[in-house]
Formats: C-alpha cells, structure tokens, sequence
C-alpha cells in the first residue's frame, strides 16, 4: 500500500513539474517579438492593408512572418467561406491575387519581406 501511495506522490510530483517547465517554455518560446508588433502598428497607422484568403499558401508564408504581430495587420478576407469575410471590398478593390498589399494607395500582389514593407511604407524596422 505505502508503494502505491509513494507512486502516485512521485508521478505527481512529476506531473506539476512538466506543466511547470511546458508554461515556462511557452513563455520563452512564442513571445512576441517587439520589432514586429511595432512594425505591424505602424503599418495600420498608416493605412496600409493586406488582401488575402484563407487558403492561400502564399498568404500563410506572410502571415507567418509576422508571427503573432500580424493580428496587429489591417487583413481584409477575400473569401467569402473565411473568418471575417469581405468578398465585397476585395471586389470593390478589384483584388484577383493573393496576398495584395496596399500601401500608400499603391498595389503589389506579392510575399514582401517586413524590411521592405516597412522601407515602403515608412515604417521603423
């Protein structure tokens, strides 16, 4: 009896211990990078938008960029079936390629590396 009592303590024990590095590793691991979420700011400060859909792969490799900044990002959703869908904009726009940025009034449809969305739009990076 006082082995299974002893097992238990001790896979307890354990138990708290990975979920105690498991957070603390989070927190290291996908913390937000400063550069970016202010890179991101100013770019909706600025008005500058990206035009994209959900299933875009291209639109993933620029979402993935920015990492957890890109929430910051002014993101239109081009296709009707995505979260927070906008066809009618995109339309509007005339918006056919994915991803589509917006900056200054000027349209690139291309994965543009955060250095040069920030030289183009003035931004810090």
């Amino acid at each position: 009896m006082k082995l299974k009592k002893k097992t238990i303590k001790n896979l307890s024990i354990a138990l708290v211990i990975i979920i105690t590095i498991s957070f603390g590793a989070n927190s290291l691991f996908f913390k937000e990078d400063p550069a970016k979420v202010e890179l991101a700011q100013c770019l909706t400060d600025k008005g500058v938008k990206m035009y994209g859909a959900f299933w875009c792969g291209a639109c993933a490799s620029q979402k993935k960029e920015f990492g957890s900044a890109f929430k910051e990002i002014n993101y239109i959703e081009c296709d009707e079936r995505g979260e927070d869908a906008q066809p009618e904009v995109c339309k509007l726009e005339e918006i056919t390629v994915y991803p589509t940025w917006e900056i200054n009034g000027q349209k690139s449809s291309e994965v543009k590396s955060l250095a040069s969305l920030a030289a183009t739009a003035g931004c810090k990076y």
